[in-house]
């Protein structure tokens, strides 16, 4: 029975206010009672395991968090719950076990320093445990960690040593030796190997020096504790949390990522082998061979511009950077790092062209505006040194406001941004130098904290004011007056009278894009549909040239509620959304836009759209449902266009992403058929059988046959493994029925030897009139 969402959104909304006030036992009712509409909403289960370990009820909660491992097996945090109760019931193993199941659910989601984070929390656990570290090593090395990775190659040395295995302990150390040559340990470590001494037990890990991401400061600002001071390792080896400038925490951020890109080449030799060909038959058919192959080259070149950057040649990272990016790495990270190496190099115009690319990634934005507003004041270009900085100071405000008011906050920025131009050239001087001063150097998180909380303070119950009132970034007052105004008058229904009110506010405020979109929205509203829309569209534009990626997206997509047969607009917003590493958002526009292109007839543009939509799959790791969703849509194409070829190679690769997939395996035994491919269709079929009977779904086989039967009567293949599956029924008269067509089928194609041996296979099942069968068959013999 379904459960009731209006209740269970009401109790899923009291157990958080309940938990936010650290009421964990109302919460647990709470929770409890959204279970009982839901059992196995995934949410509802996480929110009730944490507040059981508040309350003390660590197994009851283990069993919780098991359910909500269960309801979402994509989602490593129940599991990462499971180890951190199981290590405060001193069980390690179990602890262990954990977060190895973790780890490779962040590797899945291509979340490398999380996956660090729980191999650490393993090493620490079991020093000695050779799989983790290895992983850290090989992980630490791709980041260009030298110093961590040193530190585990010389803690697997000692694991190996330990083992007897001396000859892998000495090429551990080389390892090390070879990523930091004269290494004092690494240099102890080989002696002590070559003596035939014993090195040291394994060291625990390091602790993590990950950057900061957008998340992780939302909850510095919103913690009771200030954030610590930058990373330093200390003589007593304890390390502090590390907040670096956001430009410089952006770009190990682009690092982290492209080398979760790469992180399959750390697998093993067989395991590359096989992704490798998982790749290759993935793009049989759907791409060429020649996207394949650039998607080697791709990674290649990628995993040699990180290696150049770890060993400082800046020139040559560039360089094998800029190949990657030619082979299709169109992803921010790499033009954030691009351009964080051209400003190192002193090439300002390619570091700003590349900066711009990588606005819009959540991650990167707020560093990427940073850059750019130093680079412009660097130009001596004080207009657009303050747009960035502004900008910059927007994406940090917001994190220190509620979810609930960052539209608000957000539209004042807007109007700052549209004000800004109007001020002298001290002024803008003043804007710059004030905002670079707030947001440099690894205490900006304190500042913006600060700085809001003296806002609270001074605000005596207004609503939110943006941080940058305090740093002298202009007056907004007049225009966010004429847009009250407005929007009374439009509540009202007095639409001209707005739009003159409208039109008479650009007369001071000619860039204020809120005030742009007011007019559109009147526009629509009093019948100029095409005006309206043609304006949306000029600011979404805007938006884009700015930078400001969000809300050019957020415009883009008013224009196709308006207007969804707007192509143009569409591919704009699924270029923006890409930008952003939104995938899944990415995915429904591209398969809207397929459907959009079916709709006019324009099919071989669908297929086009689809297969841009696979190969964005492929480059970003997307969820597999997406690809099972393109693949049909794209077999259905090709089925429609009767390319029985072309479609049964979409059909067979989703066949290998989800051998279960029922519709992919009867289309491809389907479509074997079409083509006079009886043998291949008989291999298929008989490997689906068997898929079926080891997956306890052997009920299912009998009704596949049966429709098989019937939609391609007159196939050996069909009515033999028919017959032979109502015999195993029990089904006798119907599987006589069967060999008896196949025998019928089998003299007709002149193959009597074949007839002979199935007229006696019914003669042996004995029927009830078995002598005109046996008749048959003793003639069938005479006239051989």
């Amino acid at each position: 029975m379904t459960g009731r969402q209006d209740l269970f959104d009401e109790s899923m909304q009291l157990g958080h206010s309940a938990a936010w006030e650290q009421e964990w036992e109302r919460a647990l009712g709470f929770y409890r009672k959204a279970l009982a509409e839901f059992p196995e909403d995934h949410d509802a289960l996480s929110s009730l395991g944490l507040a059981l370990v508040e309350t003390g009820r660590k197994k009851e909660a283990l069993a919780v968090y098991h359910k909500a491992a269960k309801a979402d097996p994509s989602d490593p945090i129940p599991l990462e719950k499971c180890a951190e109760i199981f290590e405060s019931l001193e069980q390690p193993k179990e602890a262990i076990h954990y977060r190895d199941k973790a780890a490779d659910l962040y590797l899945r989601r291509r979340d490398v320093e999380k996956a660090i984070d729980n191999w650490t929390q393993i090493g620490r656990l079991s020093p000695a445990n050779l799989p983790a570290r290895t992983r850290l090593a090989m992980t630490n090395e791709r980041l260009g960690r030298r110093r961590e990775s040193v530190h585990e190659y010389l803690a697997i040395a000692s694991i190996l040593q330990n083992a007897g295995k001396m000859d892998r302990a000495t090429e551990a150390v080389q390892r090390a030796l070879t990523i930091v040559p004269g290494d004092a340990e690494a240099t102890r470590a080989m002696k002590l190997l070559r003596a035939g001494d014993a090195m040291p037990s394994p060291a625990p890990p390091l602790g993590s020096t990950r950057p900061l991401r957008m998340g992780q400061a939302r909850a510095l600002l919103d913690a009771e504790i200030e954030p610590a001071e930058p990373v330093a390792r200390s003589s007593n080896g304890l390390d502090a949390v590390q907040v670096a400038d956001p430009e410089e925490a952006a770009q190990q951020q682009a690092i982290s990522i492209l080398a979760g890109l790469l992180f399959d080449e750390a697998e093993s030799g067989e395991d590359k082998q096989t992704k490798a060909a998982d790749f290759g038959s993935l793009a049989r058919g759907i791409t060429s061979k020649g996207e394949s192959l650039s998607q080697s080259s791709m990674l290649r070149y990628l995993g040699q511009a990180i290696n150049a950057q770890t060993r400082n040649n800046k020139e040559q990272a560039v360089k094998e950077l800029l190949r990657a990016i030619d082979s299709g790495l169109n992803h921010p990270a790499a033009h954030y790092d691009l351009g964080y190496l051209y400003k190192e190099l002193g090439k300002v115009d390619e570091a700003q062209q590349q900066y711009m690319e990588a606005i819009g990634h959540p991650e990167l934005e707020l560093g990427a505006n940073l850059a750019l507003g130093r680079l412009s004041r660097g130009k001596g270009d004080m207009t657009e040194a303050a747009r960035f900085l502004v900008q910059a100071l927007r994406i940090a405000d917001t994190l220190s406001v509620d979810e609930s008011k960052s539209s608000d906050l957000s539209q004042l920025y807007d109007s700052i941004l549209a004000t800004q131009s109007e001020g002298d050239d001290e002024a803008l001087t003043q804007i710059v130098e004030n905002a670079l001063e707030f947001l440099s150097g690894p205490e900006w998180l304190q500042r913006v904290r600060h700085a809001r909380e003296q806002l609270v303070d001074q605000g005596d119950g207004m609503d939110v004011v943006p941080i940058a009132q305090m740093l002298a970034v202009g007056g907004t007052d007049r225009v966010l007056s004429a847009l009250q105004r407005i929007d009374e008058l439009a509540r009202e229904g007095m639409y001209v009278t707005a739009m003159e009110e409208a039109m008479l506010a650009l007369e001071y405020s000619p860039s204020y894009l809120a005030l742009h979109r007011r007019i559109a929205q009147l526009m629509l509203k009093t019948g100029r549909t095409e005006s309206g829309l043609g304006k949306l569209a000029t600011i979404a534009e805007t938006h884009r040239v700015r930078g400001e990626i969000n809300e050019a997206s957020n415009m883009y997509a008013t224009v196709l509620k308006y207007s969804p047969v707007d192509i143009n607009s569409r591919r704009k917003l699924i270029q923006l959304l890409t930008q952003q590493d939104k995938h899944d958002a990415v995915m429904s526009q591209y398969l809207e836009l397929s459907d959009l292109y079916r709709q006019l007839a324009q099919i071989d543009q669908a297929r086009e759209t689809l297969a841009e939509a696979f190969a964005h799959v492929q480059r970003d790791q997307a969820d597999r449902e997406w690809a099972l969703q393109i693949l049909h849509k794209l077999g259905d194409i090709d089925i429609a266009r009767l390319d029985w070829r072309k479609a049964l190679q979409v059909f067979q690769r989703m066949r290998d992403i989800d051998p279960g997939n029922e519709d992919a395996r009867t289309m491809i035994i389907d479509l074997n058929l079409r083509l006079g491919q009886e043998d291949q269709a008989a291999k298929e079929l008989d490997s689906y059988l068997e898929y079926l009977v080891q997956a306890g779904r052997g009920g299912e086989a009998l009704d596949l046959l049966e429709g098989l039967a019937r939609e391609h009567p007159g196939k050996q293949a069909l009515h033999s493994r028919l017959a032979d599956a109502y015999r195993g029924a029990g089904r006798d008269a119907d599987a006589i029925a069967q060999y008896d067509a196949l025998g019928e089928i089998q003299l007709d194609g002149g193959d009597a030897q074949a007839a002979i041996r199935t007229i006696q296979t019914i003669v042996d099942m004995n029927p009830p009139d078995v002598e005109g069968y046996q008749e048959l068959l003793r003639n069938l013999k005479a006239g051989q």
